[in-house]
Parts: C-alpha cells; sequence; structure tokens
C-alpha cells in the first residue's frame, strides 16, 4: 500500500495496539505494514515490534498523531497499528481437523449470535488462554472480527483456529457424533459449574448478550451449568462467566 492510500481497504483492515500487532506478527498474518507514531524510541514493546517486523520484512513507517486520530478515531492505538488481512476464518470441517488428537485438549466454545465487538474479542482471549482448542460462530448476527475485536482479544485472535457456521443447530449434533458432550451456561437452572464432572471432549455454548441462547439451540445442549450469584447480583458479562466456567471446566 502506498502512502496516499486509505488505511485498511475493503481486503483488508487497520489493527491498533501493541498486543494486536505483536499477535499478528507472531502469528504470521498477513501484514503489509506497520504504522509507528513519531516521536521519542523508548518503549520496549515498540522497539520488540520493530523487530518482529524486520524479520518478517514487513514495511515500517512513520505517522503523526493526526494520521492515527484521522484514520482510528479515538481509541487506544498505543502509538502503533498495522494494515493486514482480515481474520482468517475455517469451515466446521477444517477446525475439527485442527483439533489436538488428544481427547481431554478436544474442547471447543460455540457462541449463539454474540454481537458485540467487545464482547467477541474477550470470549477469543478467554478461550485462547484456557486452552481450549477452537472456537465456532454463526455466521449472521455475530460481530464482525474487526479492528474492535481484535483489540479486545489483545492479538489472540490471530492464534486461535475459528469456523463460522450456517447452523449451529448442526454444528452441535455434528460435534456430538464426534463424541462431545455440549454445555450450555445459562443464568439460572442448571447444575453448579462447581459440582460438574466435565466430560471429554467437551464443547460449551455462550448466548447471545441481551436474550440468551436462541431455543433450538438449548434443544442441542446435553447439560446446562450456571454460576451461583451472590443476592443482588442477576449475572456475569458473557465473555466474565465463560471464563469462570472454561477454566474450572478444562482442569478437572
Amino acid at each position: 500500500m502506498r502512502n496516499n492510500e486509505k488505511a485498511g481497504t475493503s481486503d483488508g483492515m487497520l489493527i491498533y495496539g501493541k498486543n494486536s500487532v505483536v499477535g499478528a506478527l507472531s502469528a504470521g498474518h498477513p501484514v503489509e505494514r506497520v504504522i509507528f507514531e513519531s516521536g521519542p524510541e523508548k518503549d520496549d514493546r515498540i522497539l520488540s515490534i520493530k523487530e518482529l517486523a524486520q524479520r518478517r520484512k514487513v514495511p515500517m513507517e512513520y505517522r503523526v498523531g493526526s494520521w492515527f486520530q484521522k484514520n482510528l478515531g479515538d481509541v487506544p492505538h498505543q502509538g502503533v497499528a498495522a494494515d493486514c488481512s482480515r481474520i482468517n476464518v475455517l469451515d466446521l470441517n477444517t477446525l475439527l481437523q485442527k483439533l489436538p488428537q488428544e481427547t481431554a485438549h478436544r474442547s471447543v466454545v460455540l457462541l449463539d449470535q454474540v454481537t458485540d465487538p467487545h464482547n467477541l474479542g474477550a470470549i477469543i482471549r478467554v478461550v485462547a488462554a484456557s486452552g481450549a482448542g477452537g472456537l465456532i460462530v454463526t455466521k449472521d448476527r455475530t460481530s464482525p472480527f474487526s479492528s474492535a475485536a481484535v483489540s479486545a482479544s489483545a492479538g489472540t485472535v490471530f492464534a486461535l483456529p475459528i469456523a463460522t457456521v450456517a447452523n449451529l443447530a448442526y454444528a452441535m449434533e455434528r460435534l456430538k457424533k464426534e463424541g462431545y458432550w455440549v454445555y450450555g451456561l445459562d443464568v439460572g437452572g442448571g447444575h453448579d459449574y462447581r459440582q460438574e464432572r466435565y466430560a471429554k471432549p467437551s464443547a460449551f455454548v455462550v448466548g447471545s448478550e441481551g436474550t440468551g441462547m436462541r431455543e433450538l439451540t438449548r434443544k442441542n445442549v446435553d447439560i446446562f451449568v450456571t454460576i451461583p450469584m451472590k443476592a443482588g447480583v442477576e449475572s456475569l458479562n458473557v465473555s466474565t462467566a465463560l471464563a469462570v466456567v472454561l477454566f474450572r471446566a478444562l482442569e478437572s
């Protein structure tokens, strides 16, 4: 991309923040250029990004702060951005092939129409940190894998296998045929997540932020689990609830 061309074309996107750029470069994701804010180079992480870019032979540029404001707005860009390809998504068969062979490590998370990019990114970060093998999302009514989602994921989205499916219920049925037990996170009425003996391989379903799981999704869940709450607290953020359950399940 030439200097006078618009950042983040239809074939790619402009990501921002140190974690996002490090994640893209470290994962070998296609990066066209890295843009640094002009100024003193006192930050060790900025220096490490430059070293990564040099090793990958990715062009680097310097721009004044107004360029970041014009192209990114008021996001916390931390003085660095990158033009890169959009997130690569897989089909369900390819995702299943990429999962570890060991049954104990064949765990996935399914999202039933999570529409907020910050929630999507936070969920991706939880899945990556937990050691679960991958993520499955719906093609429709799911937040796009935007620069905001990339930032919320702290760059972990570039290394996590992600599949999109047209029909989540079909994906759940397919997982069951492969020997997976499907657990659904429910606000109330499910088994206490601390008492559950989680089977392997396992899949964990999370509903949308407002309405939860759709009825057809709920019908395909094997076991619902619930996080007991103190009086006066109705629920947790969807990514926080997933973290609580997923880390407990995968360590058992």
